[in-house]
C-alpha cells in the first residue's frame, strides 16, 4: 500500500452502489502467465475479482480506457503526440462511467510488452495514454484508487501527488485479482514492504539502496524561481516502505550487550504495538551504520527484518541478533574486518521511517576482572561467539553455537586420541542446506580436511565417519552464513 489519504481504503461496500473499473490491466490476464511462471492456468483478473467480491451488493461498470501502450510507443515517451479520436473516445467513456459511480478503480502499469528480458525502457513513467486516462478520471472529483500491475518501479509522481489511494500489486499471480479485491474491500490488511527503491525520474538512475553518504543528493536544496535547486532529489518511495490499514508504535529499544568485541554477538530487541483498530502485519526492520570508518561505508545497511501479526492493542517483542557479518567492512587492504568504534542501530518501518535508534560499541577486548580457573576452561574454542561454545555439549538440541561462512569451532582431544568420526546436530533458521568441513590437526596449528559434506537435516544428530587417525584437535568449518551447531558427540574430547 503506497498511499491512502483520508482512509479512502478499504472501501465500504455497504455505502457503494456503483464502482467504475477501468485501465488496460483491469481485465488483463497475461501478466500472470509466462515470466518463467505457469502457462495453462485459469487467471482471475482484477475486474473479475471485484465483480465476484461485489456480486449482489454493487454494480460494476467497466471500460478499458486505453491500451497498455499507444501506436507511437516507445517514441511517445520522448514526444507528446496528440490523442487520436479513438483514444479520446475511450477515455471519455471511462470518465462518463466514473461520474456515474461512487468510486473509481483505475488499473494501470505494465506487462510483457513493456517489461521482461531485453526490455529496457527510455522512461519509467506510465506508458502510452495511461496517465491521460488517470488524470481524466481524477478530474471527475470522485474518489479514485490506483492499482499498479507491473514488473519494475514506475515514476508515478503525478499519481502520488493527486490520487488519494495507490496499491502496488506487482505481477500478483493467477489469483491476483481476488487478492487485490480482498485488499480493496478490507478482507485483507496489506502489510508488504518494498524490496526496491522507486526513483522519481530516470534522471536519478543509478538510484539504489543502500547508498554512500550524499551520493544521491546534489543540485541544491531550495526549489522555485529564487532557489538554487536544479534537480529532484530523494526517492519517490523508499526501500522498505509500505503502509497498512492500522498503525504501529515502536518502543523499548535494548541492545544487549551494548559493548562487544568484533567476534561477539549482541541482540537488539524492541516492542511493537498495534495502536489502530484493525489486526495487521508489520515488517520490523533493523539497519546498521558504522559511525566512523577507515573507508566510506553505506549510510544504512539492512541487518534484519521480521514480519509480525498484531491484533488491535497487542504488543510483541522483536529480537534481532547482530554478529560480525552485520558490522564488517572491506578495508583498504581488501580484508573484511570489524573496526572498533560506534555503530548506530536503527529500528523502523522503512529505511527512511526510523522509529528507534541506539549505539553499539565495538572494542578490541573487554577486561574481565573475574579470575578464571584453568581447571574449569572448556576444551572448546571458536572463531566467533566464544561465549556460546558450551551449548554444543549441553545435551540440549534447542541451544546452539552459531557462525557465518568460514567460521569454525575447535575441540581439543585427549592425548594420543584416535578419531574416526563425529556426530553433529546442526541448526539453521531458514532450513536451507549448507556445506561444511571436518578438519583434524596433529599440532602446530595446521588443519587438514578429512570430511566435506552437505547438511539437509537439522536438530538431529547425524554421524560423519572418516578415515581414522591420531589427532590433537578436531575442527568443524561452516560453509554458509548463520549456521549453528546444536550438539556434538565426540568421546575423544578432552575432559
Amino acid at each position: 500500500l503506497l498511499k491512502n489519504d483520508q482512509d479512502v481504503l478499504p472501501l465500504d461496500i455497504s455505502g457503494i452502489k456503483k464502482i467504475a473499473v477501468c485501465g488496460p490491466n483491469a481485465d488483463e490476464c497475461s501478466y500472470a502467465l509466462g515470466h518463467y511462471g505457469p502457462l495453462a492456468v485459469e487467471v482471475t483478473s482484477v475486474l473479475k475479482g471485484i465483480q465476484e467480491k461485489t456480486d449482489g451488493k454493487a454494480e460494476v461498470l467497466y471500460s478499458k480506457g486505453c491500451e497498455l501502450v499507444d501506436a507511437n510507443w516507445p517514441e511517445s515517451e520522448l514526444i507528446d503526440f496528440p490523442l487520436t479520436e479513438e483514444e479520446q473516445k475511450e477515455i471519455d467513456k471511462a470518465v462518463s462511467q466514473a461520474k456515474e459511480a461512487d468510486v473509481a478503480v483505475v488499473v494501470l502499469g505494465g506487462g510483457q510488452r513493456t517489461c521482461g528480458e531485453n526490455k529496457s525502457r527510455s522512461s519509467l513513467d506510465l506508458p502510452g495514454r495511461q496517465l491521460d486516462l488517470l488524470k481524466a478520471v481524477v478530474a471527475t472529483g470522485k474518489p479514485v484508487v490506483l492499482v499498479l500491475i507491473n514488473g519494475r518501479p514506475l515514476s508515478i509522481n503525478w499519481a502520488d501527488k493527486f490520487v488519494p489511494a495507490i496499491l502496488e500489486a506487482w505481477y500478483p499471480g493467477a489469483k491476483g485479482g481476488k487478492a487485490v479485491a480482498d485488499v480493496l474491500f478490507g478482507d485483507y490488511n496489506p502489510g508488504g514492504k518494498l524490496t526496491v527503491t522507486f526513483p522519481k525520474t530516470v534522471g536519478q538512475i543509478p538510484f539504489n539502496f543502500p547508498c554512500k553518504p550524499s551520493s544521491q543528493i546534489d543540485g541544491g536544496k531550495n526549489p522555485g524561481m529564487d532557489g538554487n535547486m536544479s534537480r529532484a532529489n530523494g526517492a519517490l518511495y523508499a526501500f522498505g516502505y509500505g503502509l497498512s490499514y492500522t498503525s504501529f508504535e515502536y518502543s523499548d529499544l535494548k541492545i544487549t550487550p551494548a559493548v562487544i568485541t568484533p567476534n561477539q554477538k549482541t541482540y537488539v530487541t524492541c516492542k511493537v504495538t498495534n495502536t489502530g483498530k484493525r489486526a495487521g502485519d508489520e515488517v520490523v526492520q533493523l539497519y546498521v551504520r558504522d559511525v566512523l570508518s577507515s573507508v566510506t561505508t553505506y549510510e544504512k545497511n539492512l541487518a534484519g527484518f521480521e514480519r509480525i501479526h498484531l491484533k488491535p492493542g497487542e504488543t510483541k517483542e522483536v529480537s534481532f541478533p547482530i554478529d560480525r557479518k552485520a558490522l564488517e567492512l572491506l578495508n583498504a587492504d581488501m580484508h573484511w574486518v570489524v573496526e572498533p568504534g560506534d555503530f548506530t542501530l536503527m529500528v523502523g518501518a522503512s529505511s527512511t521511517d526510523i522509529r528507534l535508534n541506539g549505539t553499539l560499541t565495538v572494542v578490541d577486548c573487554i577486561n574481565d576482572s573475574t579470575p578464571q580457573s584453568k581447571e574449569n576452561e572448556a576444551p572448546i574454542s571458536a572463531s566467533t561467539n566464544q561465549e556460546t561454545v558450551n551449548n554444543v555439549v549441553d545435551n540440549d538440541l534447542t541451544t546452539f553455537w552459531e557462525g557465518n561462512k568460514g567460521d569454525y569451532i575447535t575441540f581439543a582431544l585427549q592425548n594420543e586420541a584416535k578419531v574416526d568420526g563425529i556426530s553433529i546436530a546442526f541448526h539453521r533458521d531458514n532450513g536451507l542446506e549448507t556445506d561444511f568441513e571436518i578438519q583434524l590437526s596433529s599440532g602446530g596449528g595446521q588443519f587438514l580436511t578429512v570430511y566435506s559434506g552437505t547438511v539437509k537435516e537439522y536438530h538431529k544428530l547425524l554421524n560423519f565417519p572418516f578415515k581414522g587417525t591420531t589427532a590433537s584437535d578436531l575442527r568443524i568449518v561452516l560453509g554458509s552464513d548463520r549456521v549453528g551447531i546444536t550438539e556434538i558427540k565426540l568421546p575423544q574430547i578432552k575432559k
